[in-house]
Parts: C-alpha cells; structure tokens; sequence
C-alpha cells in the first residue's frame, strides 16, 4: 500500500480533518507567541481530547511521528498570531 500526504492551513482555530487520519507533520510558517492544542475530535469540545498539551511551536517544520487521530483533528490556536500546515498522511488505494 502507497500512502500520499495531503495538507491543510490554518491562521486560526478550525477543523484539520474531519475523521480518522495520520498526522505526520506541522510546519508553522509564522508566529508572534501563539499557541496551539491539538484535538482528537472534530470540533473545539475543551479538553477532553486533547492530545498533548498546550504549545508555543518555532517556526519551521515539526515531524509529529504520523500521530493516529481516530474521532478526526481539530487544531486550537491562542495568544497572538499562528499560521501552520498540517500534514495529513492518506492510504492511496
């Protein structure tokens, strides 16, 4: 099986996938002290899914090990400004 990576931007709190991914990656293309939490669920329920805590990322690439979400990714931003590109791995069938 082949596998291809698709990706999504976000400047502000929103939805990464909508139900089971990969999360291979992130590389945040600018911050000014913003923060993120990310989320196994589908929408910004608190933090009951959260899957780590609360960060402030550097900018650049940030490999996330092909993290398994099973209910979907929701990413949470706070603080100031934050741009990221999340990395989605995807089965090619």
């Amino acid at each position: 099986m082949s596998y291809r990576t698709k990706y999504v931007n976000l400047a502000t709190t929103g939805q990464v996938a909508a139900g089971e991914c990969w999360l291979a990656g992130m590389y945040v293309n600018s911050t000014s002290s913003g923060t993120l939490m990310l989320l196994d669920y589908t929408s910004n329920t608190g933090i009951a899914w959260a899957i780590g805590g609360t960060i402030t990322p550097a900018i650049g690439y940030h490999n996330l090990g092909n993290v398994h979400l099973t209910r979907g990714c929701y990413a949470r931003f706070a603080g100031t400004s934050l741009n990221v590109t999340f990395h989605i791995l995807e089965a090619n069938t």
